[in-house]
């Protein structure tokens, strides 16, 4: 079977330290070289991203492009990273990131599971890369640095999934352009940390009849900068915010069903903050910061589910424009 034509995408911003290790990582896969291509989307950098990429790009033969997207945000960045690609599937890779040679080959592989298949994803593993992790840093916490799993040694067709990692996933080109693209809530002024540029993306996929593949061997060692306490529950506060507005666009809710999302998420809040300073009292720091990590999510989330946070005017103005459900 003949490889897949693939554009591979990696967006950044202020990172020119970090681009050698990333295009080296890619420029060595073991994948035909005229198979792919590699497209860096500078997201309106302030820093010598754009100089150190001339740099290195003239010691590659591959098929090597720089695209600079002015408006800030990682969703304006990866669909200009889509529209710029020359091949039918796109595969994409956060900036600090770690593969090994069979990245792509693995993570392309998925699209051979079923006919189907519209998007691959592969595990994201957090590796400190000799940092020391803080001792508050638990599951929860450690969900906001992306890590992202499921429990299978095969690849597998997903069943349904919520939610994946868009920082080590392949997609059609035809399926991203179907739906319209990513939607993501940095859109909207949740910042970009929170986008979850995928899940709209994701919803439409799936009721056009699209697939999802998971596989294991496309294996990513994510390597972020190690967050405080309170980049950590800011990260999951607007979470909770984009959730809103994302029930909002896929669900076309009502005002009752609004509110009565907003009453459990408040319950929920006032049951983690109760579970936090329990086990903040009993000298379990990890358990007890997951806990309020959590609550933070849920208070965006009432917050945004009652209209009293979020840009909801452009919200509302994007939904009538494309004739979405009030």
């Amino acid at each position: 079977m003949a490889p897949y034509l693939v554009s591979v995408i990696v967006c950044t911003y202020n990172r020119a330290v970090l681009l050698p290790r990333v295009i080296a990582q890619l420029c060595s896969q073991d994948y035909p070289q005229d198979s792919f291509e590699i497209i860096i989307v500078d997201n309106a950098s302030t820093d010598e991203t754009a100089q150190e990429f001339q740099r290195i790009a003239s010691g590659y033969c591959l098929p090597l492009r720089y695209v600079r997207e002015a408006r800030p945000g990682v969703t304006f960045a990866r669909n200009r990273g889509a529209a710029e690609a020359r091949y039918p599937y796109l595969a994409y890779l956060d900036d600090d990131c770690i593969v090994g040679s069979n990245w792509l080959s693995q993570l392309t592989s998925g699209f051979g599971l079923n006919e189907q298949v519209s998007i691959v994803v592969g595990p994201v593993v957090l590796d400190a890369d000799e940092q020391k992790l803080p001792t508050w840093l638990g599951p929860a916490a450690k969900r906001w640095l992306a890590e992202f799993n499921f429990p299978s040694s095969q690849p597998l067709l997903l069943d349904n999934p919520s939610y994946i990692i868009e920082g080590n996933m392949a997609i059609r080109k035809n399926a991203w352009k179907s739906v319209g693209g990513f939607l993501g809530m940095d859109q909207f002024n949740s910042p970009h940390v929170a986008a979850q540029e995928n899940v709209y993306l994701l919803e439409q996929i799936k009721a056009k009849g699209g697939k999802v593949a998971f596989v294991p061997g496309a294996l990513v060692n994510h390597r972020p900068s190690l967050p405080t306490k309170q980049q950590i529950l800011n990260r999951a506060y607007f979470h909770g915010v984009s959730t809103g507005m994302l029930n909002y666009l896929i669900k076309g809710s009502s005002w009752r069903a609004a509110i009565s999302r907003a009453a459990i998420s408040a319950t929920a809040m006032l049951v983690f903050l109760f579970l936090s300073l329990l086990n903040l009292f009993v000298f379990r720091e990890v358990s007890s910061m997951d806990y309020l990590v959590r609550a933070a999510g849920r208070l965006g989330r009432v917050l945004s589910e009652l209209r009293l946070t979020g840009n909801w005017s452009s919200v509302r103005a994007w939904a009538l424009e494309h004739k979405l459900k009030s």
